[in-house]
C-alpha cells in the first residue's frame, strides 16, 4: 500500500501539467458496548484519481478493521486502473492486492484488462464495465490457487445540495465454473456531498463462495473528505 502510494505521487508530480486531481476519502466507524463484550471497528474507502486528456490513473483503496477481544478482521483491498477514456466509454489495465486475516489470505493478486460504458446525467453519473482477470491468491497455509475470472462492475452516483449517494458493486465469477464466485461492493450516503468535509454511512460486502469466511459485513458512520483540483500548465514568455 505505501509503495502505491509513492507510485501515485510520483505521477502526479510528472503529470503537473494540465492535469486534473480529484480525491474522495471516508474514515468511518463502529463502536459497541455490550454483555458479550466490546466491539469497534474502523473502514477506509478511498477513491483517488490523477488525469491528463484522455489517460487517468484511479487508486481504489479499501482497508477495514475489527476487534472484538481479539483482532477479528484486517483487510485490505488496494486497486490500480491505468485507463484511456472517452466521453462515453473507457478502456483499461488493472491490478488489485487484497489482504485477509478472516480469511487467512497472504497475498492475493489479479491482473487484468477490460472496458467500460457510462454516462453522466443532471446531478450524477453511471457506469457498467467488463474485465478478463487473472487471480493469484496465496494462502497462510502455503497453498496457492490460481483462477481466471471475468469481473462484471455497476457503478452509480448521485449527488444533490444536502444528500449523495454513491454505489460500486463487482460479480466475479470463474470462467471455468460459475459456482465459484466473488461479490464485492460499497455502498456510501453521504450528507453535504459538495462541502469538502461531510458525513458519511458506508456499508462495505465482501463475499467469496468458496471461502470458510464467506461474508464480511460493515455498516459504518464517519467522516468524508473531497478535493478537487485543475492544474493548468502556464504559458512561456
Amino acid at each position: 500500500m505505501i509503495k502505491l502510494t509513492i507510485l501515485f505521487l510520483l505521477i502526479s508530480l510528472s503529470l503537473y501539467s494540465q492535469t486534473e486531481l480529484n480525491f474522495d476519502n471516508s474514515l468511518t466507524g463502529i463502536y459497541s458496548d455490550s454483555k458479550s463484550g466490546t466491539q469497534m471497528g474502523l473502514n477506509f474507502l478511498g477513491s483517488n484519481t490523477i488525469s491528463k486528456n484522455k489517460i487517468s490513473i484511479d487508486l481504489g483503496t479499501n482497508y477495514s478493521i475489527r476487534y472484538s477481544q481479539v483482532l477479528t478482521d484486517n483487510e485490505l483491498m488496494q486497486r490500480t486502473n491505468l485507463s484511456y477514456n472517452k466521453e462515453n466509454y473507457d478502456l483499461f489495465l488493472t491490478h488489485q492486492y487484497n489482504y485477509s486475516l478472516a480469511r487467512s489470505i497472504l497475498s492475493d493478486n489479479w491482473i487484468g484488462v477490460g472496458g467500460g460504458l457510462k454516462k453522466k446525467f443532471d446531478s450524477g453519473k453511471t457506469s457498467i464495465s467488463y474485465a478478463f482477470i487473472f487471480q493469484n491468491t496465496d494462502y497462510v497455509s502455503n497453498t496457492n490457487q490460481q483462477v481466471f475470472r471475468h469481473s462484471f462492475r455497476f457503478k452509480f452516483k448521485i449527488e444533490k445540495k444536502l444528500i449523495g449517494l454513491s454505489t460500486e458493486y463487482y460479480y466475479q465469477p470463474s470462467i471455468t465454473n460459475f459456482n465459484d464466485y466473488i461479490i464485492y461492493g460499497t455502498t456510501k450516503i453521504i450528507f453535504f456531498p459538495n462541502k469538502p468535509f461531510n458525513l458519511t454511512i458506508q456499508d462495505l460486502l465482501n463475499y467469496r463462495n468458496n471461502s470458510d469466511v464467506k461474508m464480511i459485513h460493515n455498516l459504518t458512520l464517519g467522516l468524508g473528505y473531497k478535493f478537487n483540483k485543475k492544474i493548468e500548465k502556464k504559458s512561456k514568455k
